[in-house]
């Protein structure tokens, strides 16, 4: 029987999440600081929730391990060759000296012992979330300052699965000597990198024929992912290793698949709720403290993470030969915590290694400079005209030898998908017109479900389902001369004629269900294809030449 004290504390996170997140996209606050409000006006300040249950708990673990194989998905061996040299060396400083900076200024607010390096290390990280989110909704994800903020969020994650493996390593072992505690670290980590090599084996000679058989349904695609998810999970507790480095390890391995790109799609709806249910969570937990020297240290630090992170990040951006405004606005968008930080502090308190009172204080600064770095990114330009007027961008140096102009280069393909035709549908009839369109020199986008169909097409390709409105926008419909859809699926093609009429986008639809034709019409589609019509037309010139049929009269 279901616990009714899980369900009822669940339903009020939810409801709660879902008040707050509509707020937040009124206002424009990120979502992650939306979840953290609901937490804190269910929780602390009005007394709805006073505690979570255990299964909800078991579910906010979910979330981490979910969210950690996400970021595994998106780790593809190319991308690490794309960030390259500039990511692993910008990305390494940053880390490196927001650590040490963080340290310090920890020890000088009176920190003390374990506590000082863990909080050292929740300040040096930034969000993914919020940063990949702002990227997104502002179409900046190709801009050199935002190729820039991925590479060192790129090394940040892998500098977090290490630490979480050191961290996991000397809970293990804080009940013995110092040698007991490095022959734990060196057993971890040699833990890790034997199970990471065993995963990517699997995923070169195991995993490929099974993956693509399971491809064929995007559903059978998505359960198989989350069985490997959770059997690689199961063996690092074989090798005494955290579960969510065997989230992550298991995500990197799938994404060196071919249709990884498509699962992150699929796997994204189920990781924000998890997610959503452990920011509200964590909002529950926060503590309080009426104390002025509890809001003093939660103001200082956050005034490290905004300015003090900035100004690293900025120094190290400039000295790499990047122009004061991509550095600039690099630095902006890096100015906050991470989601990682408080999932460090998570599994350090259950450690011993951090105290509830700094886990809550860490909170806290998560809270401030989430908001104030997503609400200063809004205003990057104001912001940047500011600091130039003032003088103050002349303490990182001289202009760099790169352009200013140089901060928003499309990629080739980018540019290539302006006017071409999107054609959603690889059956015998999307095929064809995929063919003849590319003959005659057209830009032509192929989507289908099925890998198999999408084979030897003479023209791009994209695996995904189109009523995923990121595969159309993946696809840059909204920039198509024209979509076609093949389908003979009308709730989709319905569907998929709403939201061309949205972006204006002309569109021309496979009517093959003559009952459903007005449904199209109403939403504006350009022409329909309706074989039994044309069939017909086509039949009547035939028979009108052959003098079988009287010809039109006028």
């Amino acid at each position: 029987m279901v616990n009714q004290a899980f369900l009822e504390h669940l339903g009020v996170m939810v409801i709660g999440a879902t008040a707050f997140l509509w707020l937040a996209r009124r206002l424009g606050i990120p979502t992650i600081v939306a979840y953290l409000l609901a937490g804190l006006v269910i929780g602390p300040w009005t007394g709805l929730l006073d505690q979570t249950t255990e299964a909800t708990d078991l579910i906010t673990e979910m979330g981490i391990v979910l969210l950690l194989f996400l970021v595994g998905l998106e780790l593809t061996f190319e991308k690490i060759r794309e960030v390259g040299k500039v990511a692993l060396v910008a990305g390494s400083a940053q880390v490196a000296l927001s650590v040490v900076g963080g340290a310090g200024f920890c020890w000088l607010m009176g920190f003390r012992g374990s506590a000082v390096w863990i909080l050292g290390f929740a300040l040096a990280f930034s969000s993914t979330v919020v940063v990949v989110k702002m990227l997104v909704s502002r179409a900046e994800s190709h801009t050199l300052f935002g190729q820039i903020a991925v590479g060192v969020l790129l090394v940040q994650d892998i500098v977090v699965v290490l630490l979480l493996t050191v961290l996991g390593a000397l809970g293990q072992g804080s009940n013995g000597g110092a040698m007991d505690l490095v022959q734990s670290v060196l057993i971890a980590m040699g833990g890790m990198i034997a199970l990471l090599a065993m995963v990517l084996a699997a995923a070169r000679f195991l995993l490929p024929k099974p993956m693509a058989w399971g491809s064929r349904s995007p559903e059978t695609l998505f359960i198989m992912s989350l069985c490997w998810c959770f059997a690689v999970v199961m063996a690092t507790h074989v090798l005494h290793l955290s579960h969510e480095i065997g989230a992550f390890i298991a995500g990197v391995s799938l994404a060196q698949l071919p249709y990884s790109h498509d699962l992150q799609r699929r796997v994204q709806p189920l990781i924000n709720f998890f997610v959503a249910v452990f920011f509200v969570t964590l909002g529950v937990h926060m503590q309080f403290h009426g104390e002025i020297a509890f809001w003093t240290q939660a103001l200082l630090l956050s005034l490290f993470v905004l300015a003090g992170k900035f100004t690293i990040i900025m120094t190290i951006v400039v000295r790499l030969r990047f122009s004061i405004k991509t550095a600039f606005f690099s630095a902006l968008m890096l100015s906050q915590i991470s989601e990682f930080s408080f999932i460090l502090a998570g599994v350090a308190s259950r450690g011993g290694m951090l105290d509830a009172d700094s886990a809550s204080l860490l909170s806290v600064v998560g809270l401030i400079t989430i908001s104030i770095s997503s609400a200063a990114m809004a205003q990057k330009e104001r912001l940047f005209r500011l600091f130039e007027k003032r003088g103050w961008l002349g303490f990182f140096g001289p202009a760099t030898a790169r352009e200013d102009g140089a901060e928003d280069p499309a990629e080739p393909d980018t540019q290539a998908r302006q006017g071409h035709t999107v054609i959603v549908g690889m059956n015998t009839l999307g095929r064809e017109l995929a063919r003849r369109l590319t003959d005659r020199g057209q830009c032509v986008i192929g989507i289908d479900t099925d890998p198999r169909k999408l084979e030897n097409l003479p023209c791009d390709t994209l695996l995904g389902d189109a009523s995923m409105l990121s595969v159309l926008e993946e696809a840059h419909f909204e920039d198509a001369r024209l979509l076609v859809s093949t389908l003979h699926i009308a709730p989709m093609n319905d569907v998929l004629a709403y939201r061309c009429k949205m972006v204006n986008t002309p569109c021309s639809i496979h009517g093959f269900d003559l009952k459903a034709l007005n449904n199209l019409l109403d939403m504006d589609v350009c022409y329909l294809m309706v074989p039994k019509v044309d069939g017909i037309k086509r039949q009547n010139t035939v028979l009108r030449k052959m003098g079988i049929l009287p010809a039109k009269k006028g």
